[in-house]
C-alpha cells in the first residue's frame, strides 16, 4: 500500500513538472451536463485526479478540432460542441484553458486507457476553479467568458 501512494505522489509531482515545462500552454476542456445539472468527470490513472475531458492542443490544432479528438479518444464518442463558454488563465499550469459546453449524443462512454471510470458529480462540490467553468458553460449564452481562475 505505501509503494502505490508513494508512485502515486512521484506521478502527480511528475505531472505537475510536465504541466509547467511544456511548451504547449494551452488546453481545452469541456463541461456535460446530465439532466440533473451534474456535470461529467473523469478520473485519471495516472495522477488520480478527477477532471474535466480534455487536454493539450497539439501543434498547430484548432481550440475545437483539438477539444473533438481529445472527447473522441477519452470518452469514445464524438461530442456535440455548443459553444465555446470561457477562456481561463491557470497560474498552477502557466497554461490557457478553452472551455466548451457540450453535450453527449446518446452513445454510451468508452473511457480510454488514460481513465480509470467517471462520475456524475454535484459542481457546488468541485474546487473553484472548476465550479467557475462549470457556471460559466452553464449560464452561457453566446459572450464567452476570459478570466483567470482562482
Amino acid at each position: 500500500m505505501r509503494l502505490t501512494a508513494a508512485w502515486r505522489t512521484v506521478v502527480q509531482v511528475g505531472y505537475d513538472l510536465f504541466l509547467k515545462l511544456n511548451p504547449r500552454k494551452i488546453a481545452a476542456h469541456a463541461v456535460i451536463l446530465d439532466e440533473s445539472g451534474r456535470v461529467l468527470l473523469l478520473r485519471s490513472r495516472y495522477a488520480g485526479a478527477w477532471l474535466l475531458p480534455g487536454g493539450g492542443l497539439r501543434l498547430r490544432e484548432h481550440l475545437d478540432e483539438g477539444l473533438r479528438r481529445e472527447c473522441r479518444e477519452e470518452l469514445g464518442v464524438d461530442v456535440v460542441v455548443e459553444g465555446l463558454s470561457g477562456i481561463y488563465y491557470d497560474d498552477r499550469s502557466a497554461a490557457y484553458v478553452a472551455v466548451f459546453r457540450c453535450r453527449l449524443p446518446g452513445e454510451p462512454i468508452r473511457l480510454s486507457h488514460e481513465h480509470a471510470e467517471y462520475t456524475w458529480a454535484e459542481p457546488d462540490l468541485l474546487p473553484p476553479g472548476q465550479r467557475e467553468m462549470i457556471r460559466d458553460a452553464r449560464r452561457f449564452a453566446g459572450t464567452t467568458v476570459v478570466a483567470r481562475l482562482p
